[in-house]
């Protein structure tokens, strides 16, 4: 139930994004609204899901199940505004009063270092925003390394005569290792930092790092090596098999979008989308689009589908290249732990060094899930 309803609201989600994405008018107000409360749902559906999790895998006691409206995280506790007030003057190096010194050390799950929740919430809320596909994974929050089964050989049933023997198909599982490698983001600033107010600073350091970070963990899941960080899905092996080439002289046709629907796997159809940049979408996917003769491109509601399939625009994907790609199902990744900043005062440039970290991880766990448009470039 909370699987169905989870992939329900990254679908709806990723429809709100295209409409923001289209060039239709809409309804400003009423898309952020809806998208917070579609990310409020999604968290407590989250939270819901882990208690139940630990509780059959004996981890969790049934009496310590979190009260939903407590656990709001929307809802900060006065010590949590204190300490929030008192970090954010810290790593600028500003004297604490004795009450913001108590705050940072006392804090309820404070170690006078960590990031504080509230700014946390807004950090990773900026990360998501910049980086659309860390929504769309299946995304762990495993502390250290994991590893996760995927399927790898498979047979096919077969038919069976009573009374004789069966023999075991040789199916085989492989495991997909995650760990955690470091995605970091230093920012510098004049000793001018002192003045802003702390709503300011706050604002400032959370875009700042937020961003960064997001645009290069979005970059690894679509373009990572695989060696010393996170494997893209594009280091998939591109073949006839899962992929169209079109001639660098020739125009993307129908019947080129037709074959790539039909190398997708039946089996990922629910939930696929298209991911490509506007660009690429505009230049080759558009000039298909003829409501009178077929629907291979259609748009209604400021969401465009090609092939009933919706597309969502992300113009870090090379242009005049496309993925048709069922994401939650094909790719897993981990994020071990919160993003990590920490300061220091860089005397003889009299400026604050801030240091954003993340610790990410991610790889294909069904390479059959992804099929690539590609035009050629020679």
């Amino acid at each position: 139930m909370f699987i169905k309803r989870m992939k329900e609201i990254n679908d709806r989600k990723a429809e709100l994004r295209a409409m923001l994405q289209g060039t239709d008018e809409v309804n400003l107000d009423e898309i952020e609204k809806e998208l917070r409360e579609l990310d409020t749902e999604f968290k407590e559906l989250e939270k819901r899901k882990a208690t139940i999790d630990g509780i059959n895998m004996g981890t969790i006691p049934a009496t310590e199940i979190p009260n939903p409206v407590a656990a709001r995280a929307d809802v900060a506790s006065d010590s949590e505004k204190e300490y929030r007030t008192a970090w954010l003057r810290s790593v600028r190096g500003l004297e604490l009063s004795e009450t913001e010194t108590r705050a940072l050390t006392t804090a309820a799950g404070s170690v006078g270092s960590a990031v504080p929740t509230i700014t946390q919430n807004k950090i990773i809320e900026k990360v998501k925003q910049y980086c659309p596909l860390l929504d769309k994974i299946d995304l762990l929050r495993v502390p250290g390394g994991v590893k996760v089964p995927a399927e790898g050989t498979t047979t096919d049933a077969k038919t069976h005569k009573e009374g004789v023997a069966i023999t075991a198909d040789a199916d085989t599982l492989v495991e997909v290792a995650l760990t955690g490698y470091e995605v970091t983001k230093l920012v510098t600033i004049s000793k001018s930092v002192e003045k802003m107010s702390i709503d300011a600073f706050e604002n400032w350091l959370v875009n700042k790092i937020a961003r960064k970070i997001a645009e290069k963990i979005n970059q690894l899941i679509v373009y990572g090596s695989g060696s010393g960080e996170a494997q893209g899905f594009d280091k998939i092996t591109w073949t006839a098999a899962n992929s169209v080439t079109v001639a660098k002289a020739a125009s993307l046709a129908a019947a080129d979008v037709k074959t790539l629907v039909g190398l997708l796997n039946g089996g990922y159809d629910n939930g696929a989308e298209w991911i490509m940049s506007k660009t690429t979408f505009f230049a080759d996917f558009h000039p298909l689009m003829n409501n009178s003769k077929d629907n291979i491109v259609t748009h209604e509601n400021g969401v465009y589908r090609v092939m009933g399939y919706p597309v969502s625009f992300d113009d870090r994907i090379t242009v005049h290249e496309g993925y048709l790609c069922n994401i939650y199902r094909g790719y897993i990744g981990n994020m071990p732990e919160e993003i990590n900043v920490t300061s220091q005062f860089v005397t003889r440039e009299n400026a604050y060094d801030f240091l954003g970290c993340a610790m990410f991880d991610g790889k294909v766990q069904a390479t059959e899930a992804f099929v690539k448009f590609i035009k050629a470039t020679a």
